[in-house]
């Protein structure tokens, strides 16, 4: 396993070579990337242009959010398929090998059969097509009950759910697991060990608020892994090690709850906290190579002078 940088899971904005340089300073060894945003980039400089940053930080590429509405009309599941050769090709140039998305919880316009085996037949042609990448796709579930509120019926929000439609699915299909999610829903964490072998694509940690429910639990009140210790996260990690797990762990919260921090300070108590859990965990943790010099101002990594890095 290896910790991962998410700009989404930790809702970051900054210069690439900004996010790159705070990913290496607080211990994390991969980010996520942005498909579409990398794709124009290599269309107008080149794939090497694109990547070079990554790949001189020595970053490995975490998961990438396949820009395909899988639940949507099939006009744009049928666009949307038809633009997705070109940005796989540039994932694997890059070597971006883990694409995930987010099943719809519910939905007024299926009835749960019928939204089952329309998911089941769009992850079949999807399975086929990010396979012959190299590329497998995990699912991620929404579990707040807010998610499907008002909605005529519900859908998938559960692992147990989630392990279902994994099962009947392209062998290139996966799941997500989620520890905010498993403390929702309640499951016990000896569900993980049921997710199919080796389709386990990312494992996110999360942590929540001591005095609500998980039942009760909103979006907004998705906290930073550690911020309370309710989410026992390291036995998270110990159940999906135990099912051969040896992905991406991203760390996760909603914007709300780390309003205040700053940028470098969010990057870094993730960081810390994830280092926290593999210890806990008893996961080894590789030397950094990167450490950071402490300067006032100055160029940032990726620029064409750069002092501050040792490189051990």
């Amino acid at each position: 396993m290896f910790r991962n940088l998410s700009t989404i899971g930790l809702p970051l904005s900054g210069r690439p070579s900004e996010l790159i340089e705070l990913a290496l300073s607080f211990g994390f060894d991969a980010m996520d990337i942005d498909l579409v945003d990398f794709q124009q980039q290599a269309e107008t400089f080149g794939v090497e242009h694109a990547r070079r940053l990554m790949v001189s930080a020595r970053l490995n590429c975490g998961v990438f959010h396949l820009p395909v509405a899988v639940a949507g009309d099939d006009e744009t599941f049928k666009a949307d398929l038809a633009a997705l050769p070109p940005r796989l090709e540039f994932a694997k140039a890059t070597e971006a090998f883990r694409a995930v998305a987010t099943i719809a919880p519910a939905s007024d316009e299926h009835a749960f059969k019928d939204f089952f085996e329309l998911y089941r037949s769009r992850l079949d042609t999807l399975g086929a097509l990010v396979a012959s990448y190299g590329i497998t796709l995990g699912l991620a579930i929404a579990p707040e009950t807010e998610a499907r509120a008002e909605k005529a019926h519900q859908f998938i929000h559960t692992l147990e759910g989630l392990i279902g439609l994994v099962s009947v699915s392209h062998p290139a299909v996966g799941a997500v697991v989620d520890s905010w999610a498993l403390h929702i829903t309640g499951e016990p964490l000896e569900m993980i060990a049921q997710v199919p072998q080796g389709r386990i694509v990312e494992v996110r940690l999360s942590d929540a608020p001591r005095d609500v429910p998980g039942s009760e639990l909103l979006f907004a009140q998705r906290l930073m892994v550690g911020d309370t210790g309710v989410i026992p996260n390291a036995a998270v990690l110990t159940h999906a090690q135990a099912a051969g797990f040896d992905g991406p762990v991203t760390p996760w919260a909603d914007r709300s709850t780390l309003a205040g921090r700053g940028r470098e300070k969010i990057v870094k108590q993730a960081g810390d906290r994830l280092e926290a859990v593999w210890r806990e965990a008893a996961l080894p943790i590789v030397p950094r190579w990167f450490m950071p010099v402490a300067r006032e101002s100055g160029p940032r990594f990726g620029e064409e002078i750069y002092t501050g890095m040792d490189v051990r």
